[in-house]
């Protein structure tokens, strides 16, 4: 049973995508802060932050909703950094590590999910035999 956020693989790798977004975002021109710096912090910071959320629930639904929302902000940093790229602000040699670190990610929050969601289905099947006990 998890206790912490901390103990997931998962989060750690979350947390390593966004400490490398705030490392790299440092480096970009002042005329992006308002806009794709802000944007891109926030996304990247929403991965482990909803991990972490989303661990501190007593319901295992809401948890893999927590987890959606941490995909969905995984895909949505991956595409601001290839906008990144494209716009010469980050080196292709970078791109290619963030989204190899994404890439991970998301397989791990998929396979964090799948493990979820089959536990909700064992626990409903158990449940199910349960003889009906008034008090």
């Amino acid at each position: 049973m998890i206790t912490s956020y901390k103990e997931l693989k998962v989060w750690e790798k979350a947390d390593e995508l966004a400490f490398q977004v705030f490392d790299l975002t440092d480096l970009f021109p002042r005329r992006y802060l308002y806009d794709l710096t802000s944007q891109l912090r926030r996304a990247a910071l929403s991965v482990p932050t909803n991990i972490a959320e989303g661990c501190a629930s007593f319901h295992s639904g809401e948890f893999l909703q927590f987890l959606n929302i941490s995909r969905r902000s995984l895909s949505e940093a991956q595409y601001l950094l290839y906008f990144a790229s494209r716009r010469n602000l980050i080196k292709e040699t970078q791109l290619s590590e963030l989204e190899s670190i994404g890439e991970e990610i998301s397989k791990m929050l998929n396979a964090l999910a799948k493990s979820i969601r089959n536990k909700i289905k064992t626990s409903k099947k158990s449940q199910r035999f349960l003889p009906d006990i008034d008090t």
